[in-house]
């Protein structure tokens, strides 16, 4: 133990001066090593501590409130990492973390458990940057360009990859059949799905379809309702062969279908099949 209570010298006698001198001088010279943290009645800002049980050195700081830890004195480098080199074993404990390039950041956010990157900020794998990852604040962006091919796997087995000619797909592939809401007007969603169910109540009127996008296909499954003799008209963006509409099944619970394909902006192909049983 080698602390004292101030490093006030009092006007004594020559003996007590010097044994004063010298407390002084041994705490100084020990960093006011002590078994337990110091009093803060013993304590100003900035002044040195060591803990001779843990052999943690520290600081007071800089509101007198409490002890800054500096590390561990019989620790290389005080048991901290050097600025080059040195190994860290264990828990890594952060708070948010910046990693900063020249022109984007990716952001270790604690709150959100997630590894955040800015837009534009890549994700890169192989030796010559073969695929990289990114947003570029409109779109997601997957671009492989290795000498391969970019590969979805599910168990170590290629479902659906995209090659130098398109995409090549293994095993069977299946779109949702989405159901329109009935009304006077019916208008598909075409962003919805690929595949719309409807069963008329009354007759109605198929409107331009919103959110057409060029090649999309699928089919249309119009059943009528258990009254039947229901009838269906269809915007001109529908195109039948001959330029000549349907005349629907109408018996109770008849199936008819309309396979189509978005061929350009309101020019829709359509192909009819009645009355499927």
């Amino acid at each position: 133990m080698a602390d004292v209570t101030n490093y006030t010298i009092e006007n004594n006698s020559g003996q007590n001066v010097r044994i004063d001198l010298n407390a002084v001088f041994a705490a100084i010279q020990s960093s006011n090593s002590k078994s337990t943290d110091l009093a803060s009645s013993q304590c100003v800002a900035g002044m040195p501590f060591l803990n001779t049980t843990s052999n943690i050195l520290k600081i007071r700081n800089s509101s007198n409130g409490g002890f800054t830890e500096i590390g561990n004195i019989d620790s290389a480098n005080l048991g901290l990492l050097p600025v080059a080199g040195g190994t860290m074993t264990g828990t890594l404990t952060t708070v948010d973390v910046t990693f900063q390039g020249d022109n984007y950041n990716v952001l270790w956010d604690k709150s959100d458990d997630a590894l955040e990157f800015a837009d534009n900020a890549k994700l890169v794998f192989g030796a010559s940057s073969d695929l990289t990852i990114s947003h570029n604040g409109s779109n997601s962006v997957f671009n492989e360009t290795g000498t391969g091919n970019l590969q979805l796997q599910l168990g170590g087995s290629t479902k659906f990859e995209v090659v130098s000619g398109g995409v090549s797909l293994t095993g069977g592939a299946a779109a949702n059949i989405t159901a329109l809401s009935d009304g006077a007007t019916i208008t598909i969603d075409m962003a919805t799905a690929c595949h719309h169910s409807v069963t008329l109540g009354g007759n109605r009127t198929f409107a331009a379809p919103s959110n057409q996008v060029v090649g999309q296909s699928g089919s249309i499954f119009i059943t009528q309702d258990g009254t039947g003799s229901r009838t269906a008209s269809f915007n001109s963006a529908f195109k039948f062969v001959g330029g000549v509409a349907p005349t629907l099944s109408t018996a109770a619970s008849a199936i008819d279908r309309i396979d189509y394909i978005i061929k350009s902006s309101n020019v829709i192909q359509c192909a009819v099949s009645l009355d499927i049983k």
